[in-house]
């Protein structure tokens, strides 16, 4: 309870400093009666327009007059002032005059009548063993599932915001459905992307050290990440501020103060088109007309280059046995780390398996034309046992290539026949 009020405090105090100019005036005051005690904090700032007062602690309000003084700022804390200041009982009062300050006074009741409905949420030390050892110990089926449906359900995000507030919140609220990792500025955040590999981004713009913007830049122009999404949030609403955060490669451009609702969609289709994207990229569908223009896409550009430079040196070395993930990674100009690491993130596989696809893929067409045998197929394919390719195939395709070639033979006849 001590520190919920204390980052009251805080929050208001904060508030007076921002927006009180150089050489102004805060002051703080603390007084008590018998059954009260009251904290008042007066600024000699920007005051708020009297006919914005009553919208003061709604979400997201922010002062015409302070949007206008391009001091950041999200419109959350002072709501989140007025909620706990009442959870705990209390009462806010504020008055202010526009271009001469604001006095806000916060006042506390001291008897604990007030919460006698109250108790405490932890139970005592006994009956906690008790409940302990009456429950049985799951089962590891049961922390496996668990573990299993966690990592499907939780995507990880990283939030680049340098207001304390909005940082908070936001990690808050997106906790609720995904992983959530947090950082200050552009700069901070480059040094957690390589480690964190978060699967989405939301950044400021205006932040110190490195802008959000820049930080998209980076992002984008990065083999080793740029398939991640990002979403810019800031306050800069007009047309130029937002074709600039698109022609970067953001995927998103959201203006402040936006709808957290609005958000969590955004969030949620752009990690589900980066899911198709993987299943796309995994399938190997790269030689459509109607694919191709998906890399009209800035933002997908690279990245679908990248799995075309892969497929093509596979596919020039595909009968050569010896072609490795370290052969392919050199041809690739990569470390084998970030090899798997991008190859991983765009399709959901190993290296390994990756080009023993391409190589099946390849076998699929031979086995169509009906012009080799088992074993010629799987040497022009790069696997030196036809024993081990027939095993290989039927397990990817559920079929053994001789069986999968004699249907093949037979629906072409059967067309034939109807066509005649």
């Amino acid at each position: 309870m001590i520190k919920k009020r204390w980052n009251l405090f805080k929050n208001i105090i904060s508030n007076a400093l921002k927006y009180t100019p150089e050489n102004g005036n805060v002051q703080v005051f603390v007084s008590e009666t018998s059954d009260s005690w009251s904290v008042e904090v007066r600024d000699t700032g920007i005051g708020i327009p009297a006919n914005e007062q009553k919208k003061l602690f709604k979400l997201h309000f922010r002062g015409s007059n302070a949007i206008n003084s391009k001091v950041t700022g999200s419109g959350i804390g002072l709501m989140l002032v007025w909620k706990l200041v009442r959870l705990h009982k209390g009462k806010i009062n504020l008055s202010s005059i526009e271009n001469q300050g604001s006095v806000i006074k916060i006042t506390f009741p001291k008897d604990s009548k007030r919460f006698r409905k109250a108790h405490l949420a932890t139970p005592s030390k006994q009956r906690i063993e008790n409940t302990i050892d009456n429950v049985p110990p799951p089962s590891p089926e049961i922390y496996e599932n668990a573990q299993k449906k966690e990592n499907i359900n939780h995507r990880r995000i990283l939030i680049v915001e340098d207001n304390d507030e909005l940082r908070n919140y936001l990690s808050q609220t997106l906790s609720e459905e995904y992983f959530v990792q947090v950082c200050s500025n552009g700069k901070e955040a480059l040094t957690i992307i390589p480690e964190y590999k978060p699967e989405l981004v939301i950044s400021d713009i205006m932040m110190p050290e490195m802008r959000g913007d820049e930080l998209c830049q980076a992002i984008k122009n990065n083999i080793e990440t740029s398939h991640i999404p990002v979403i810019l949030l800031t306050a800069l609403n007009n047309e130029k501020d937002i074709l600039s955060g698109l022609q970067i490669g953001a995927d998103e451009y959201v203006v402040k103060p936006f709808n957290i609702g609005i958000l969590k969609a955004n969030v949620a289709n752009l990690l589900a088109n980066r899911a198709l994207l993987r299943s796309k990229f995994a399938n190997l569908d790269l030689n459509d007309e109607e694919n191709d223009e998906d890399c009209i896409n800035c933002s997908q550009d690279i990245d679908w280059k990248f799995i075309a430079n892969v497929k093509k040196n596979v596919e020039d070395n595909i009968d050569n046995p010896a072609l490795t993930v370290d052969v392919l990674c050199s041809l690739m100009g990569m470390s084998r780390t970030s090899f798997y690491n991008k190859l991983r993130a765009l399709t959901d596989q190993a290296p390994g398996d990756y080009i023993r696809l391409i190589r099946l893929k390849r076998a699929v067409q031979l086995l169509k034309e009906d012009t080799h045998s088992i074993t010629e197929i799987a040497e022009m394919t790069g696997f030196s046992d036809a024993k081990y390719f027939r095993e290989v195939f039927k397990k990817h395709f559920n079929v053994s290539p001789s069986q999968y070639g004699k249907e093949k033979k037979t629906a072409s006849k059967e067309g034939g026949e109807k066509k005649e």
